[in-house]
C-alpha cells in the first residue's frame, strides 16, 4: 500500500497542475448555423391534433462565459426562426405560410475534453433558461389566422469539436438539441392550442478568450 502513495501523489499533482494550464479566463463568442425544426404537434381541446412541418432555417447566437480549465460556464442569448411550410391531419395536407421562431437566454455548463488534446478536442453540454416561442400563420390567400408568443421554460444539450486557432481564438462545430415546453398559443378567433417546439442545430461558432 505504501509503494503505491508516491503514485497516487504525483497523479494528483499532474492534475493540479494541468487544470491551470487549460484555464483561459473569460470569454466571449457568437455562433450560426441550420435550424432543424422537428414534426410539431398541435394539441387543441375538442378537435384533432394536425402536424406543423417547416422549412429547414437558421440560427444566431451570443455567447459569454468563463473558462475554468476544462469546465466552462456561460450565457447565451439565441434566436432561431423557421418559416412554416405545410400542415397535416388526418391523411390531408395543406399549405400554410408565416414562421416558427424563438429567442431564448440560456445557462449552459459545458466539458472540454482538453487531455485529449489542448489544440483539437471533442466538448459535452447542457444548458437551462427561458425562451419566447412565437407562431405566425397564415392560410394559403395570405390571411393571418395565428400571430401569438408566450414565454416557456427551455432546455438544451450540445456535443462538439473545437480548435484553437491562436491562445486567444477558438473554432467550434457543434450540434444542440434545443427544445422548450408547449407554449399554450391564441389563434385570432380566440381558441388555444399548445405547439410543441424540438430542433436540432448545426452551429459554427467562435470564441475569443481574453
Amino acid at each position: 500500500m505504501k509503494s503505491r502513495t508516491p503514485v497516487f501523489i504525483v497523479f494528483l499533482l499532474l492534475t493540479f497542475v494541468a487544470i491551470p494550464a487549460f484555464a483561459a479566463g473569460p470569454y466571449v463568442g457568437a455562433e450560426g448555423g441550420a435550424v432543424f425544426l422537428q414534426k410539431s404537434t398541435v394539441s387543441q381541446s375538442g378537435f384533432p391534433d394536425f402536424d406543423l412541418k417547416t422549412k429547414t432555417g437558421f440560427g444566431l447566437g451570443l455567447v459569454g462565459g468563463f473558462d475554468f480549465g476544462t469546465y466552462r460556464l456561460e450565457g447565451e442569448f439565441a434566436y432561431r426562426r423557421n418559416n412554416n411550410k405545410e400542415v397535416t391531419s388526418g391523411g390531408l395536407t395543406g399549405t400554410i405560410g408565416g414562421d416558427f421562431s424563438t429567442m431564448a437566454l440560456m445557462v449552459n455548463g459545458y466539458y472540454d475534453f482538453k487531455t485529449v488534446s489542448p489544440t483539437v478536442y471533442p466538448y459535452l453540454g447542457a444548458g437551462i433558461g427561458a425562451a419566447r416561442d412565437s407562431l405566425k400563420a397564415t392560410d394559403d390567400v395570405g390571411v393571418t389566422q395565428v400571430d401569438d408568443s408566450k414565454i416557456v421554460f427551455a432546455y438544451q444539450l450540445a456535443a462538439g469539436v473545437a480548435y484553437n486557432v491562436t491562445k486567444e481564438l477558438t473554432l467550434d462545430l457543434g450540434y444542440k438539441y434545443f427544445a422548450t415546453s408547449k407554449p399554450e398559443l391564441e389563434d385570432t378567433s380566440g381558441s388555444k392550442a399548445k405547439v410543441e417546439y424540438m430542433s436540432h442545430n448545426l452551429f459554427l461558432g467562435a470564441r475569443y478568450s481574453f
